[in-house]
Parts: C-alpha cells; sequence; structure tokens
C-alpha cells in the first residue's frame, strides 16, 4: 500500500473518503486512474493536514460510524 503522503507529492487528487465498518478507504485520481487504499479504522491520522477537503468526509465518518481521527482540526457534529 503507498503512503497516503506519496500520493499526494505525486499529484494524486482526493475524490472521497468511505467506510465499510470495518476500513476506512481513500479514493485518489492520479495520472488517469483511480486509486483507492485502505486502512484498519483504528489509530487513524486526519487527512486534513494533506488535503482540505477530507475534513468533511472525517466529520461525516465520525459522526456516523463514531471512528476517531487523531488531529482532526474541527471534530464538531455536522448533523446533530
Amino acid at each position: 500500500m503507498k503512503d497516503l503522503k506519496k500520493l499526494k507529492e505525486e499529484g494524486a487528487r482526493l475524490i472521497t473518503i468511505s467506510y465499510d465498518g470495518k476500513k476506512i478507504y481513500y479514493h485518489f485520481f492520479l495520472n488517469g486512474k483511480i486509486i483507492t487504499e485502505s486502512k484498519l479504522a483504528r489509530n487513524l491520522t486526519s487527512l486534513c493536514s494533506l488535503y482540505l477537503g477530507a475534513e468533511l468526509y472525517e466529520r461525516e465518518i465520525m459522526e456516523k460510524h463514531s471512528v476517531k481521527f487523531r488531529n482532526h482540526p474541527n471534530p464538531k457534529k455536522l448533523f446533530t
């Protein structure tokens, strides 16, 4: 699995972040291809320092699924 920071350095753009109950999936666009990287949904560090757009995706996952992201800049609830 590629390091997410390395993907950023290569020019990957974050498309979305999803969750299946066990893993977080990061979906990127790089060189005309979709790349998906996954991590177990524990001990996660926020991706916001690399991709500002990750903030809302992470906040939604935190609120809906109680997954925590360390160092998230604004962990307030979105919906309630």
